[in-house]
């Protein structure tokens, strides 16, 4: 019998690649230095821009590729698939910390604090608040933001011992799992949330407020950061413009978000209204929130030292 060959980091981080570019579309090779890759989560970002009407007449040839969850984007990410994208700052400080070579490069703030990310139950659950959610089986994505929040529920006390049994899932697997009735909660993030709120038969019973900072970031590569800055500054320029405009008209982005995710559209006006932000560069006071996110991690033995936070940070990338 063929012994099975193991394949090196570095190979597996190529097949990776690879198989993202194949996702992402063919992109002609004369084009892609100066072309930008960007990630996305649920088509969220490309149906804003669209929206706001700021990606056309780029000077650059704008790719989307789209991802279930941060983690499976940050690999891309660290594999060099794609320049840029965006994700929560739990799974982005994982993921550094775990060695990923990237770096958070822009801010996308919280709007009304960590009600994005939430544990939800179906409906005729036992389980009413944190405290319930003690030695149940809950579902989440590992080293997401649904993490996060389970970790700072237990080490603030909120949920009370034993600990829940953690069972790491895509969100797929977790919405079947939870509809089955064989987990006990979920934790999980927009759209998700509203997902399983609205249309899920589900209810929230505790939420991120006054738990996380509720920061997400646009995430860049080295090689982005090097040999793409103008790319990248025009890009997080638009995404701040389409912000905006998002923010004046919230029906009008729900129903572009609907049309171009599937999302019914009762869902995207939820997440379109949890979701809008004001885009602004990173600075060191945001670096500073962070910390107790990383120590999250930490103190749950999932990462080990790292060095100083702000190396995860490049604060010096501002969109004109």
């Amino acid at each position: 019998m063929t012994a099975r060959r193991h394949l090196s980091p570095r190979r597996l981080m190529a097949r990776l690649a690879l198989l993202v570019l194949m996702t992402a579309g063919p992109i002609h090779a004369s084009r892609a230095a100066a072309d930008l890759i960007v990630a996305d989560q649920k088509g969220q970002q490309k149906a804003l821009l669209a929206a706001a009407g700021v990606d056309r007449d780029m000077p650059y040839h704008l790719h989307w590729t789209e991802f279930e969850a941060a983690a499976p984007l940050l690999q891309a990410l660290g594999a060099g698939a794609v320049d840029t994208g965006i994700a929560g700052d739990g799974p982005f400080l994982f993921a550094w910390a775990s060695g990923l070579p990237v770096k958070a490069t822009y801010l996308l703030p919280p709007r009304g604090g960590g009600r994005a990310t939430a544990v939800v139950v179906a409906d005729g659950s036992p389980i009413h608040d944190a405290a319930g959610l003690s030695g149940k089986r809950i579902a989440t994505g590992r080293g997401s933001i649904g993490h996060l929040l389970l970790l700072r529920l237990i080490q603030s006390g909120a949920i009370p011992a034993p600990a829940p049994h953690i069972v790491f899932l895509t969100p797929a697997q977790a919405k079947a799992a939870l509809d089955a009735g064989t987990l006990d909660a979920w934790s999980t993030w927009e759209p998700y949330v509203s997902l399983a709120v609205l249309q899920g038969h589900g209810r929230e019973v505790v939420n991120g407020v006054d738990l996380l900072p509720g920061n997400s970031f646009f995430i860049a590569t080295q090689s982005a950061l090097t040999d793409k800055r103008a790319q990248l500054a025009d890009f997080y320029r638009r995404v701040t413009q389409a912000y905006a405009w998002g923010h004046a008209h919230l029906p009008e982005y729900a129903t572009i978000l609907a049309r171009q995710t599937g999302l019914p559209q009762n869902v995207a006006l939820a997440v379109a209204e949890k979701q809008i932000a004001a885009p602004a560069p990173l600075n060191h006071q945001i670096v500073e929130q962070e910390q107790p996110t990383l120590d999250a991690y930490r103190q749950a033995g999932l990462v080990k030292d790292t060095g100083a936070l702000d190396t995860a940070f490049d604060e010096s990338l501002m969109a004109p």
